[in-house]
């Protein structure tokens, strides 16, 4: 393995190479796993036959191709980075970069790619910080008209309850509405403590946000 593979190896992010053409030359660990690439069988095959889903609009018309009949120099439409999303549902954001090549003349094309949904690269984070900035501006709106709400509501309930006999049959009634209420109260509280992105996936399929979790910090200190 060259020196500048060996630094690649290591690298916290998918890593493939191509020649001047286009031509697969090498990927790292992290490019493999991502994309189901066997090193050894993809030596010489095109990015564009390769990598489909992030050819985009530099694909060629025609699947046998040769490199020539490609527009420009391969993958330069992602000279300044671009999020592609692949036929499998992930997210990744792609760069490329074009090197000199250490063992011939003309030039590499390296490609670089993180998974926004891998939360452990600076893609990840950054849509994962982006994501929580959406749902905490709407959870803080619809925390503060809520408890607008309900502090009329549990006031008029509370009024009525202190002009009313303990025997009387809507007491029990009455304060079991306050518990409730205070519930809705403390998921209120929740919604304005939300630290952190989470999903859940329901048996149906459908996708909820899970505010048990975004919340759990908060849940913890205070509703033991």
């Amino acid at each position: 393995m060259r020196p500048s593979e060996n630094i690649l190896q290591f690298l916290p992010v998918a890593v493939i190479v191509f020649d001047g053409t286009g031509r697969f030359c090498y990927a790292n660990d992290f490019a493999c796993k991502l994309f189901s690439i066997d090193s050894r069988k993809a030596q010489g095959i095109m990015y564009h036959l390769l990598l489909p889903d992030l050819n985009m609009a530099n694909c060629s018309p025609n699947p046998g191709a040769q490199a020539q009949d490609l527009p420009g120099k391969p993958l330069a439409h992602l000279h300044d980075g671009k999020i592609v999303l692949t036929r499998q549902r992930q997210k990744l954001f792609c760069r490329s970069l074009s090197l000199p090549n250490e063992n011939s003349h003309g030039e590499q094309v390296v490609l670089l790619v993180e998974d926004m949904n891998d939360n452990s690269n600076l893609a990840g984070r950054v849509l994962e910080e982006e994501r929580l900035m959406g749902v905490t501006e709407i959870s803080n709106t619809m925390a503060h008209k809520l408890n607008q709400y309900l502090q009329v509501i549990m006031g008029y309930i509370s009024l009525m309850t202190l002009e009313m006999e303990a025997e009387h049959q809507c007491y029990d009634y009455l304060n079991k509405i306050l518990e409730q209420l205070e519930n809705i109260r403390a998921t209120t509280y929740m919604l304005s403590n939300i630290h952190r992105y989470a999903i859940i996936e329901r048996p149906d399929g459908r996708r909820m946000f899970d505010l048990d979790m975004a919340a759990e910090e908060y849940a913890a200190l205070n509703f033991k």
